[in-house]
Order: structure tokens, then sequence, then C-alpha cells
């Protein structure tokens, strides 16, 4: 069994993720805008200047819920005040009130945003949480990754530290 609650073979895994992955490392990010579960507005597009995590979830995954634990104690506690970063998760296939209870149930304070529709996760992906991007400043895809292991959270962290630095310097 992997993360995404299936048996697979890993190479095989692997590929499948790939492929149902539609941008690389280096292309800009499809813009998107969105209401958050305390009903502010995101757009992708105004946060430029900033180092932006994407946090694309389903509570179908348990594995999601442990990686959200994770993001909010170990990424967004410590980077939330900073006025060059920006975390947001989004609900695959969740509307609004299923997210704000998730939120209350797993004491998320970093910003939940509902896609029912999966309008946004499809401008990204086609198959397949906990998805994880990181934009560069400029907009560009830093990394992406999918599944919840600790080498994931490991290279999340360098990946923050050298945009974060990146963005810093510019």
């Amino acid at each position: 069994m992997n993360s995404f609650g299936q048996a697979v073979d890993a190479s095989n895994l692997d590929k499948d993720v790939k492929s149902t992955t539609l941008h690389s490392v280096g292309d800009a990010a499809p813009d998107f805008s969105c209401r958050t579960t305390d009903s502010r507005e995101f757009k992708l597009s105004a946060q430029m200047g900033r180092v932006v995590l994407l946090y694309f979830f389903s509570s179908s995954n348990p594995a999601c819920f442990a990686q959200m634990k994770y993001l909010e104690n170990e990424v967004f506690q410590k980077l939330r005040r900073r006025d060059d970063f920006q975390m947001i998760a989004l609900g695959r296939g969740h509307a609004r009130e299923e997210l704000v209870q998730i939120g209350g149930e797993h004491r998320l304070t970093f910003p939940l945003a509902a896609d029912p529709k999966q309008e946004i996760y499809t401008r990204y992906f086609s198959k397949y949480v906990p998805r994880i991007v990181v934009l560069r400043w400029d907009g560009s895809i830093a990394y992406q990754a999918s599944g919840a292991d600790y080498e994931g959270v490991l290279r999340l962290q360098e990946v923050l530290a050298r945009e974060l630095a990146a963005a810093r310097t510019r």
C-alpha cells in the first residue's frame, strides 16, 4: 500500500504520477482564484513576490491529514508571519462546509479553500492526492511532490529554505 491508499508497483506508480502531473518545474503556475473558508479572496497572480505553497488534498486519503498536521506545525506556524511566504490548502472535491469542519477538527490555521468541481486541481494534475507545489517569487514552479513520506518532508524543507533565501536576495 502507498500513501494514495492503493496497492501498486512503485515504478508504475512513479510513471503514473509523472504522467498525471500537467506542468514541470520551471513552468509558470496556472493562475486561479478562490475564496478561503474565512471568506477571503485568494488570487494566485496577486502573490507575485512571495514563495507560495499549494497543498492539494482530499479527505478520502487519510495520509492527507497526517501531512496537513505536519504542514501546520512545521511549515505554516514557522513561516506565517513572513511577508514573502503564503500557503493555501485546496480541498479537491470538497465543499466549503466540509473544509470548515476539517479545519476545526484538525486545528488547522492555514488558509483552506474548497475546489468542489476540481477546477483548480485539474489545472495542475489529473490524478492523485496529496500533492504539493512550491512556487518561486516569480510565479514559476520550483517543486512538486506527491504522496506523504518522510523524504518528501525533508525535500520540502530544503526547497522552502532555498526559495525563501532567493526571494530575499532578488
